[in-house]
């Protein structure tokens, strides 16, 4: 807008489009000026809707593989359940977005220092990981450090089941 001297001349909170911009917003319009934001919303809600997704992948620069995709983003799911009389936390879904199961796998084991396994996909179900215990509010946290948007994580825990809190020795004092 600048460079382009596209601010009108007596108010310079806003902007008169030029003809290359005129055809970004879809052809000749009515309007003859804009704010910034309603600019940006019309340009914005033109687009189609993409996903950014950032997942940890050995050899990768940084060890991080970034992707764009289009559409919103797949949704995966978080829940607590019993097997076999444990609790346990299970991930479904992260195959939408090309994560290393075996790598976040190895990193929840670290982090939250409890048993972790990686479940095939079955003929009735979909790949995920277990995670022994009520870790759900963690492995949300965990989803977002890894590029997951926080809008598609479905979290879901049953009734009365909630995750541990963090233990702390007797012999600590806290000033």
């Amino acid at each position: 807008v600048e460079r382009k001297e596209l601010w009108q001349q007596n108010n310079r909170k806003r902007i008169a489009p030029d003809d290359l911009l005129l055809g970004m917003l879809g052809g000749k319009d009515s309007q003859t000026s804009f704010s910034v934001e309603s600019l940006a919303d019309k340009l914005l809600g033109a687009l189609p809707a993409m996903h950014r997704v950032a997942v940890p992948q050995g050899g990768a620069v940084g060890g991080v593989r970034r992707t764009v995709r289009q559409g919103k983003p797949p949704l995966v799911q978080v829940r607590t359940d019993t097997r076999r009389g444990h609790s346990v936390t299970l991930i479904f879904g992260l195959e939408a977005y090309g994560v290393d199961m075996e790598a976040l796998a190895a990193t929840l084991q670290k982090a939250l220092a409890t048993s972790v396994a990686v479940e095939e996909a079955s003929v009735q179900g979909q790949a995920g990981i277990m995670v022994q215990g009520f870790w759900d509010v963690a492995v949300v946290e965990w989803l977002g450090r890894i590029g997951i948007p926080p809008d598609s994580v479905q979290h879901q825990a049953k009734k009365g089941q909630q995750q541990k809190k963090a233990k702390q020795g007797t012999n600590i004092v806290k000033h």
